[in-house]
């Protein structure tokens, strides 16, 4: 009788516990709107009696593992459900085989636990790991986003917009300025597809899935390893294994293995990979699957050819090159003239005409300058004749009170900054004489819808001419990334 009663008593405080967690369904703080039929579903089984049996109770979240509820899935039979939390919290149960995953599954609580993770939006945000209550899968609980970029282009596509596009490759490079940050350690993502960055509901982006991601040593710049890991087709190009993929022969075993290298710029290529999919709705800059690899291989980005924009193409460019050297790192990429807002292009060049060094008379660098606005022009992002866009009378208007207008050089671009810098440093109602013609509401917006691509050309100019970005006025613009001697991380099989 005792032991019936215990068992009884056993029964009873689970039922207990059970009924404690219950929420009432007026508690459950609604978001997802792709998974809201599914929740609700989820509701009512757990306010069943005869039903709530298949609830799981992982950390004061419930989850049911019917197929119903799953709605992802990865590697190694990786599959993530929906999760209520007790505290009525919408959540992603990421359910992993410990056979398999479970050295994974503690990476990802470790990178997700760290600073770089915890003080960024743009990573996913991470809740609780459980590798106790079950013997044969562990699981990771993470908030719930409403799909991944790959689905969101295919359901959403048609809704991104030029703009959105840009906020979108913006918030990819946030997330990687976070993970390489030094807060202490830096962090390799080493998986960037678009199976793995998450949007929610309100269209912003999240970076996932760190499985494989590396804390990178202070003092390295390089990770070597033997094995080649992440997607086809999503992997940097240093970290793909060449030899085996157009090698005929067979490998001697006594020979050495071929070592992969992985840098923050590995990150970086892949990213650009990812911008051009958000850009043009789900296409790889590299071309079809059957071609990928080979084009990878030849630094040939044969459909950059369909963006239309130089400015993003500049960008993406840089960041999809063969190279790793020849790529910025991030906190570089998301200073490229495609990210500053119309504030900080018109600072930029009031930056540039402010230097003297830049905007003297004949000096070598104002001929530099000069020679490469010139080059441009067969592109053509700039104006030959750069006094002829100006309306006359808007460039008497804004020459009135200071240098004659007939003394600036057409030709000359370096002339074009001094009006703007004069302009911007002694407006004197110019904008109230342009604001009558329905001009402008600003000056800074009347200069770049002359010059648009002004601040790109410069930016050029700067990249190729780096000893000048080191100028005061420009440092905040071109960000210094000392690249240390090689140093690597020590090798391994991950």
């Amino acid at each position: 009788m005792g032991q019936a009663t215990r068992k009884l008593r056993t029964e009873v405080t689970e039922s207990e516990r059970i009924a404690a967690l219950k929420p009432n369904s007026n508690e459950w703080k609604r978001v997802s709107v792709k998974y809201r039929p599914k929740f609700e579903r989820l509701l009512k089984i757990w306010e069943n009696a005869n039903e709530s049996q298949s609830i799981t109770i992982i950390n004061g979240n419930r989850v049911c593992f019917d197929k119903e509820f799953l709605i992802g899935g990865g590697s190694y039979g990786t599959e993530v459900y929906i999760g209520l939390g007790s505290d009525g919290i919408e959540r992603a149960i990421k359910r992993l085989p410990k056979r398999l995953c479970d050295h994974l599954g503690k990476n990802e609580r470790d990178i997700l636990n760290s600073r770089n993770a915890t003080e960024s939006p743009r990573i996913v945000k991470y809740w609780f790991y459980d590798d106790t209550s079950n013997r044969d899968f562990c699981y990771l609980i993470l908030n719930l986003y409403e799909r991944n970029l790959e689905d969101y282009i295919r359901e959403e596509g048609d809704k991104i917009t030029e703009f959105s596009a840009r906020v979108m490759i913006r918030q990819v490079l946030e997330g990687l300025r976070a993970l390489h940050a030094k807060n202490p350690d830096r962090i390799l993502h080493r998986d960037l597809k678009p199976a793995n960055i998450l949007v929610d509901v309100d269209g912003n982006i999240a970076l996932s899935d760190f499985g494989i991601g590396l804390f990178f040593r202070e003092d390295a710049n390089t990770h070597k390893t033997i094995n080649q890991c992440g997607t086809s087709g999503w992997i940097a190009c240093e970290c793909i294994d060449w030899d085996d993929l157009y090698s005929n022969e067979l490998r001697d075993p006594s020979d050495a293995p071929i070592q992969l290298r992985w840098k923050e710029e590995s990150d970086i290529q892949v990213a650009g990979m990812l911008g051009f999919f958000i850009l043009t709705k789900g296409k790889h800059p590299f071309g079809p699957s059957i071609h990928r690899l080979e084009k990878m291989y030849l630094d040939n980005p044969i459909c950059l050819i369909e963006l239309s924009d130089p400015v993003v193409k500049d960008l993406l460019s840089q960041m999809l090159a063969k190279d790793p050297d020849k790529r910025p790192r991030v906190v570089q990429a998301l200073k490229h003239p495609y990210f500053l807002s119309l504030e900080e292009q018109i600072q930029f060049l009031q930056a540039v005409g402010n230097d003297p060094k830049i905007i003297e008379d004949n000096c070598a660098v104002s001929k530099a300058l000069d020679n490469h606005c010139q080059s441009q022009l067969r592109y053509p992002l700039l104006p030959n004749n750069w006094k002829s866009v100006i309306d006359p009378s808007d460039l008497d208007t804004l020459c009135r009170g200071g240098r004659p207008s007939k003394t600036y050089v057409n030709s000359q671009y370096t002339h074009c900054l001094r009006l703007i810098r004069n302009v911007l440093q002694h407006p004197d109602g110019k904008l109230d004489q342009l604001k009558k013609k329905g001009q402008a509401t600003s000056l800074q917006e009347y200069f770049l819808k002359l010059f648009p691509k002004l601040p790109l050309v410069l930016y050029q100019f700067f990249r190729r001419n780096h000893e000048l970005t080191k100028r005061p006025a420009l440092k905040k613009f071109f960000p210094v990334m000392t690249r240390a001697a090689e140093s690597d991380a020590s090798m391994d099989r991950s």
